[in-house]
């Protein structure tokens, strides 16, 4: 009779939300807005999930309008009142139905229905299940722990080639090797800003310019053409994310490697890039995308497509960023990632050991289960925008 009982499997049991403001350290701009400014404070949205056996996981939001639509207050209301009520009760392994659910109460818009509220959900429940099997979420993924090192890309903010420069050599003594800068912001210094940096750059270093949809089609082709001199590796995301016919022409103008961003939010948007062969990257963008399972699609359609990974935040939380790692090193992938909220945001009082996991200019991972490391419940709570708890 032993052999025909069945062990009872862990189910979403509560789903609680943490609005939070984390204060920023540094400015942000980029061509479609700003991720913040120094001294102001950054609009996060973290994610407690318990299981039926008291189990925990966490994830993490990090909405930044005027990059894409979704807001702190949309993305608490669209947990609590939607993605929450729809989940409760589902076996923790099951993600396929997860993503099925929560699609059944957001539906897809162009794409993906409030990816970045689904992605925190979505985190929480790979963090939760993982450390229900006591494992890293990388080897719950199908990797090894073998894998434990994901080195960061720096992204340069400055619009201005001197302070570039300074700004690439600053990081450079932090150990950092990859550099990524905004284009688009201001168009007058973008070349120089490019040469600058890939002439400052260690020998080896990868190199991506990312213009946040701000070029038109002239200027496009005139940067990207000017980039590719200077010696920048790929240029992200030149055009509107809604003119795909935008990217095939440049396509045909230029001979630097292209890679999508706000374009690229679900599986199917990646898979039209790829099959029309206007992309030479697949961006992972696990916030963007909608989570972790999703990503996982984006990444089987860039094996499929022999195209290589990068791996990119827009000032992420920690919890985030230590899933992206995971993620990435469930693939063989060790870098340039350009995860660079700790550039930005001080998440020191929720994460006190946080100089254990990221280093020398790379994210190191240990072999603790799930995601591989909890916010401070108490700091957490010292940080909440009360008038949004639901």
């Amino acid at each position: 009779m032993a052999n025909n009982v069945r062990t009872v499997e862990r189910s979403i049991e509560r789903i609680e939300v943490f609005p939070v403001r984390l204060p920023m350290t540094a400015s942000f701009s980029f061509a479609s807005g700003s991720a913040g400014k120094k001294g102001g404070t950054a609009p996060h949205v973290f994610v407690k999930l318990t299981d039926s056996h008291g189990g925990v996981g966490w994830g993490e939001a990090r909405p930044v309008p005027q990059w894409s639509y979704e807001t702190q207050e949309s993305v608490v209301s669209t947990i609590a009142k939607h993605l929450a009520p729809a989940v409760v009760g589902l076996p923790l392994s099951d993600r396929f139905e997860l993503h099925r659910r929560m699609h059944a109460a957001v539906g897809r818009g162009p794409s993906t229905g409030q990816p970045i509220a689904k992605a925190a959900v979505d985190v929480a429940v790979h963090d939760a299940a993982a450390r229900a099997a006591g494992q890293t979420l990388r080897s719950f993924l199908g990797g090894s722990d073998a894998r434990d090192r994901v080195d960061l890309s720096y992204t340069l903010t400055a619009h201005d080639a001197a302070e570039a420069r300074d700004q690439l050599e600053t990081a450079r003594a932090q150990g950092i090797k990859h550099f990524n800068f905004k284009a688009a912001v201001d168009r007058a210094t973008d070349v120089a800003v490019a040469r600058a940096v890939c002439e400052a750059a260690p020998a080896g270093a990868f190199i991506w310019a990312d213009a946040n949809q701000g070029f038109t089609p002239a200027e496009a082709a005139y940067a990207a053409d000017a980039f590719h001199e200077a010696g920048v590796h790929v240029l992200e995301q030149p055009l509107p994310a809604d003119r795909f016919e935008l990217m095939r022409a440049l396509r045909k103008k230029t001979k630097i490697p292209l890679a999508v961003d706000e374009a690229c939010v679900s599986p199917g948007d990646f898979f039209r890039y790829a099959a029309e062969g206007l992309v030479d990257y697949l961006v992972v963008k696990v916030t963007r995308s909608g989570g972790l399972f999703p990503s996982r699609e984006q990444i089987a359609i860039a094996e499929a497509a022999g195209l290589p990974l990068l791996v990119s935040g827009l000032t992420d939380g920690f919890v985030t960023k230590q899933a992206a790692c995971q993620l990435a090193l469930a693939f063989g992938f060790g870098g340039p990632a350009a995860l660079n909220g700790s550039q930005f945001i001080d998440e020191s009082a929720l994460f006190p050991e946080k100089s254990k996991h990221e280093a020398k200019g790379s994210v190191h991972l240990d072999a603790s289960p799930g995601v591989g490391l909890t916010p401070d419940e108490g700091a957490l709570k010292t940080f909440l925008v009360k008038e949004l708890l639901p």
